[in-house]
């Protein structure tokens, strides 16, 4: 939702006060210039209409995806709409969450999300109720679908068969996807990435998405810029007592070095590869990085690493076992600007395989 987020940005204080309170890559691609020139129906809908531009911007990330054209969500009513009465002007950055599946089996097909429109839910941090996905104009959809009612069109930088669109039942029109990933809008407006490495897992403090987003590069992959490794420390509350080793999330909200959450190794893995993809890397997230990852004090820097996983990601390693964030990590609040995680993916079994805490 467009105010709550905005008070998210606002400052770490305000957020660290809200959180007190709380109780303790084959995809979619399609013939772009045959569809711009054909009606294109499947599975009973059809497009109808112009298609929603997808364009490039420069960010600290590097390049990343946003909206083009005259941007997304015409509302010419609202009192939050721009001059020219879109709620997401051209500029605002496009997202991508862990819990979607890719958009596979061919242009325009229908879709099931896992970021959908359909379960409500209420956030101490961002209030609510609200669910994760809805249309760009609806005020209670915390990520809106970037939708279209044409075939989309590529900006100049942004790799035209890499675009396409999925049928979202639950929407009622069709989801603007880029390598398969379907793209979603956060903050409005240019030059502002408060979504990217956002991290939404459980409730009551946190809307219960279980997943992580990133923006997306033109290449089409996730993209969380440099991984940004740290040390957490037993507290009260902790499911460890020793340290643990620990990743950047939340980079943009205000915290003094965003969130620090928990990683983990996966048992099924060897060194140097990863055994996890599909709904594992879904629900066992896997902690990538673009550019060298850089490291907070006490982590040994000569231990880092990264691999290339099959969509030709890099995945951060730790003496050479591929990294993970559990996607239903609990939030550890420990003060206005101290915040980190309760460490409750240890021990969880999953897809033949059990993660780990691992040690710094």
């Amino acid at each position: 939702m467009r105010l709550p987020r905005l008070r998210v940005a606002a400052g770490a204080g305000a957020i660290a006060l809200a959180l007190m309170l709380a109780p303790a890559a084959a995809s979619a691609f399609g013939d772009m210039g045959a569809l711009h020139h054909h009606h294109w129906r499947g599975n009973g809908h059809g497009f109808r209409g112009h298609g929603t531009v997808v364009s490039l911007e420069s960010s600290p990330y590097g390049p990343v995806l946003v909206v083009g054209g005259d941007g997304a969500g015409y509302d010419p009513s609202s009192p939050n709409a721009d001059p020219a009465g879109y709620l997401y002007p051209a500029g605002s950055s496009l997202y991508g969450p862990s819990i979607d599946p890719l958009a596979l089996g061919g242009f325009g097909h229908s879709y099931e999300p896992g970021c959908d429109a359909t379960t409500e839910a209420v956030s101490v941090l961002e209030g609510g109720p609200e669910t994760c996905a809805g249309a760009e104009t609806d005020p209670t959809a915390d990520w809106p679908a970037l939708t279209t009612d044409g075939p989309p069109v590529a900006g100049s930088g942004v790799k035209p068969w890499l675009l396409g669109a999925v049928y979202r039942s639950d929407l009622g029109t069709f989801q603007v996807t880029y390598a398969g990933h379907p793209l979603y809008l956060f903050d409005p407006g240019p030059e502002s990435f408060v979504g990217e490495d956002f991290f939404e897992t459980v409730g009551p403090i946190l809307y219960p998405w279980h997943t992580a987003w990133y923006l997306i590069s033109p290449d089409g992959e996730f993209n969380p810029g440099p991984a940004n490794l740290s040390v957490l420390t037993p507290q009260p509350g902790a499911n460890y007592t020793d340290n643990v080793l620990g990743v950047e999330m939340l980079p943009n909200i205000g915290l003094p070095v965003g969130v620090p959450v928990a990683v983990y190794t996966f048992s099924r893995d060897r060194r140097w590869h990863s055994s996890c993809y599909g709904a594992c890397a879904r629900t066992f997230i896997p902690v990538t990085t673009v550019g060298a990852p850089t490291e907070q004090a006490d982590v040994d820097t000569g231990a880092v690493g990264v691999m290339t996983r099959r969509d030709g990601s890099l995945q951060v390693t730790y003496h050479g076992h591929p990294l993970y964030i559990y996607n239903q990590e609990q939030p550890l609040v420990l003060g206005p600007t101290d915040i980190q995680s309760v460490g409750n993916g240890a021990g969880v079994t999953a897809f033949g395989g059990r993660l780990t805490l691992v040690s710094p």
